[in-house]
Order: C-alpha cells, then sequence, then structure tokens
C-alpha cells in the first residue's frame, strides 16, 4: 500500500521542461529559414520527396513532445 502513496512515476522532471522549452524556441527561430531552404529543395525534388521533406520540422516537434512524455513516464 505505501507504494502507491510513494509513486512518482508520471511526473516530468523540471529540467525536462526547461530543455523542451528551449528546443521548441529553437526550433520556432530556425523555422522560416529551414521552410524557406525546403521550398527551394522541393522545386528539384518529385512530390512525395517534397512533401516527406516539408514534414521534417513539424515530425521533429512531435518527437520532442513524445520524447517528454516517454521521459516522464519512466
Amino acid at each position: 500500500m505505501s507504494r502507491l502513496r510513494t509513486d512518482s512515476r508520471a511526473r516530468v522532471q523540471y529540467v525536462d521542461v526547461v530543455l523542451t522549452f528551449a528546443t521548441l524556441v529553437s526550433f520556432g527561430a530556425v523555422a522560416p529559414w529551414v521552410y524557406d531552404a525546403i521550398q527551394k529543395g522541393r522545386t528539384a525534388l518529385d512530390p512525395l520527396s517534397g512533401t516527406l521533406l516539408a514534414l521534417a520540422l513539424p515530425l521533429m516537434v512531435i518527437a520532442m513532445i513524445v520524447s517528454v512524455g516517454v521521459s516522464g513516464r519512466t
């Protein structure tokens, strides 16, 4: 029974919150340059490759959020 009261799983640590916030802010800061480079690269690619390239930054953001959730679970 005491294990239920001292269970600290599913808590995101303060360091994870700070690092995630800093990473997401940096993604937001470089996103215009990344999207500009992606738009230039899409002209030379086929439609599927161009779409996958355009989804690179949003997928990184989603992976970051999932990573924080997994980190809080352990």
